[in-house]
């Protein structure tokens, strides 16, 4: 009877134990899916034309949310090594801000300058595609791009939106950085 009670005191101390440690670990967050939403695939110009429109009125609204009147004009800048993509939403979205009634200028000024980013995301996951997208024969996709559209005035935050699109794996090379080399002269020197 001694030896259980050695036992049974040996299991509570070892109990208290684990108890006690465990009272200064936080609890592990458990994994939570998102609620099930839809998101549009980006496999065409026309595509580019439609993200350009949805900017364009957002931004109109953005700025006059900002106190911005309809007559302030605004700079669409060309990103940095602008890829094919980013040449052709410049073009878009210049054409539909001005089609929304927003003045742009030719030149930079300023004032307010609009820039935008466009992410390329490519994720490991995603082997059931189908159950991701609504077409039955999907042939999938684990690309994503960001693209985030911003208004500076003088440095100043005035309007950002950014929006996920699914892109067509074949057609991430529209969105990869032009890399433009300066050609260099160099002499050569021989012995």
């Amino acid at each position: 009877m001694a030896i259980y009670k050695k036992l049974g005191l040996a299991a509570a101390v070892a109990g208290m134990a684990v108890t006690l440690t465990g009272c200064g670990t936080p609890p592990v967050p458990l994994t939570k899916n998102f609620a099930e939403s839809s998101q549009y695939k980006v496999r065409a110009a026309g595509h580019w034309d439609a993200m350009s429109r949805d900017v364009a009125e957002r931004t109109r609204d953005n700025l006059a949310r900002s106190g911005f009147n309809a007559g302030t004009p605004v700079y669409v800048t060309l990103a940095p090594n602008a890829s094919a993509f980013d040449t052709g939403f410049r073009d878009l979205l210049i054409t539909r801000l001005i089609d929304s009634g927003v003045k742009v200028q030719s030149t930079p000024s300023q004032q307010l300058e609009v820039t935008y980013n466009a992410q390329v995301v490519k994720t490991p996951g995603h082997a059931n595609v189908g159950a991701y997208t609504e077409e039955p024969d999907a042939s999938g996709s684990n690309t994503e791009v960001i693209l985030t559209t911003t208004v500076t005035n003088n440095g100043m935050f005035v309007s950002r939106e950014s929006d996920v699109y699914y892109l067509a794996n074949a057609d991430v090379p529209l969105f990869a950085k032009s890399t433009h080399f300066r050609p260099v002269n160099m002499k050569v020197v021989g012995q």
